[in-house]
């Protein structure tokens, strides 16, 4: 009793013993060695006190841009010799939005988190994503397939492999 009573006046101070919070810094991850793109693409949304959610749609559209076998408009095409593109977003609350299957639309990921927050919807497809897409405001483009993409497609087709358009 007589130690508590005269501590008591030394619990003013306590705070200042207390260890510092931990800084927080934000990470940004990606898989392949286009990840580093993609990385890019996001660090400057977060370094200018963005949210993470627009960091993520930044890193997809710089992706989306960047002339790729795998990704955006200049990506493979599928069997039928079409781009179609895919992509979804998620925030922090666990909301989501994709796209798939939609063509001539350059940024998916734009449209994916349009999805997310502007309809009831979890994905959209095909013809309904592209028609949601231009109500939304993007404009269609047209295919531009890398040289390598195209040199591959052109190579299955002359070996029977896939149909031709």
């Amino acid at each position: 009793m007589q130690t508590s009573i005269l501590l008591a006046p030394m619990l003013r101070y306590i705070p200042m013993f207390k260890a510092k919070k931990k800084e927080i810094k934000p990470l940004v991850l990606s898989t392949w060695d286009s990840g580093v793109i993609a990385n890019n693409g996001a660090w400057p949304t977060l370094l200018n006190g963005g949210n993470a959610l627009d960091a993520v749609e930044q890193a997809g559209i710089a992706i989306e841009d960047h002339l790729s076998c795998c990704v955006g408009l200049g990506g493979n095409p599928d069997r039928d010799g079409f781009v179609t593109l895919d992509a979804c977003i998620m925030d922090y609350e666990s909301n989501c939005g994709s796209v798939a299957f939609l063509e001539r639309i350059k940024h998916p990921i734009s449209v994916a988190r349009k999805v997310m927050e502007e309809t009831p919807h979890v994905m959209l497809v095909g013809s309904g994503a592209q028609q949601f897409a231009l109500q939304q405001g993007f404009k269609l483009e047209e295919d531009r397939l890398s040289n390598d993409a195209s040199q591959a497609y052109k190579k299955m087709v002359t070996r029977g492999e896939i149909p031709t358009r």
